[in-house]
């Protein structure tokens, strides 16, 4: 846990998404949960230790580890639409069994575990005020189409969720080239400096050329494999690409060679015009 001002902390050395949490003039808003049920108590625990109340969870994304954690507190959810759909729909044995599999001890906390969902929910933009503090949620949509940034005003810090992989493998399964382009500018015309991206290190704004050269990079190298006339599962079996180039992030040993095959099926659909890339 890292403490990046007087009032905002940020957790981003466990398994999952990188995840923080405010201090307000009326209570906690915390952003993102842990991804493993035993961590979500043990912040559960270390959040009743203030004395202050959970008014707010904002998640950034429909991905389980940014919400896994969110039946573990007490507090409406925020996010946008799409992630309210996509967890609803969830299939609430799989992912029990998903997330069971992380450690010894996680499936006996999950015994009568059901998703929670937001209840409040936004399309392009909302702007919520607590206490002394103003959170703008901006709909960012390129790692998933439901993506959003999250402005913390007051503390001068943005959590970009997944569009960011900082220093580690970036997930591109589902991930839209031109979309996480865009979602990448408009973090650059941010004012504020000190990013947390979803996964790795925090940053600033140096990581987000970084992180658009590497999504190029990997476009570029499935666009030449569609060129010499592989076909998408030959991608797939035979694209293994930069698994040398970042770790993976915190939890993840292992997990290399699975990214790069979903990275590669997603992008041959990209360059194809296939899949979830069809014109519309």
């Amino acid at each position: 846990m890292q403490q990046l001002s007087k009032n905002l902390f940020v957790e981003n050395g466990l398994r999952g998404c990188n995840h923080g949490w405010v201090v307000t003039s009326d209570g906690i808003v915390l952003i993102d949960t842990p991804n493993l049920p035993s961590d979500a108590l043990k912040l559960r625990a270390q959040l009743e230790g203030t004395g202050l109340p959970l008014r707010y969870i904002l998640n950034t994304e429909p991905h389980g580890d940014h919400w896994t954690g969110n039946s573990f507190f007490d507090a409406p959810v925020v996010a946008h639409a799409g992630v309210r759909s996509r967890i609803l729909a969830t299939n609430v044995d799989q992912h029990i069994a998903w997330a069971g599999a992380m450690g010894p001890n996680e499936p006996g906390l999950l015994e009568g575990y059901r998703p929670k969902a937001p209840v409040i929910t936004f399309d392009n933009e909302l702007t919520l005020h607590v206490g002394n503090h103003t959170f703008r949620l901006i709909h960012h949509p390129g790692h998933t189409p439901y993506q959003a940034a999250v402005v913390v005003e007051e503390e001068g810090v943005v959590f970009t969720s997944d569009n960011v992989f900082c220093k580690v493998q970036t997930w591109l399964q589902e991930a839209r080239p031109e979309q996480c382009y865009q979602a990448l500018d408009a973090l650059r015309a941010l004012p504020q400096e000190q990013l947390v991206p979803g996964h790795g290190p925090l940053c600033g704004h140096d990581c987000l050329d970084e992180q658009e050269a590497f999504i190029r990079e990997w476009v570029d190298y499935v666009r030449q494999a569609v060129g010499r006339g592989m076909t998408r599962q030959e991608c797939v079996d035979n694209l293994p690409a930069f698994t040398d180039r970042y770790p993976m992030d915190a939890g993840q040993d292992g997990m290399s060679p699975r990214v790069q095959r979903l990275n590669a099926g997603n992008l041959y659909d990209y360059v194809t015009q296939q899949g979830i890339h069809q014109p519309a």
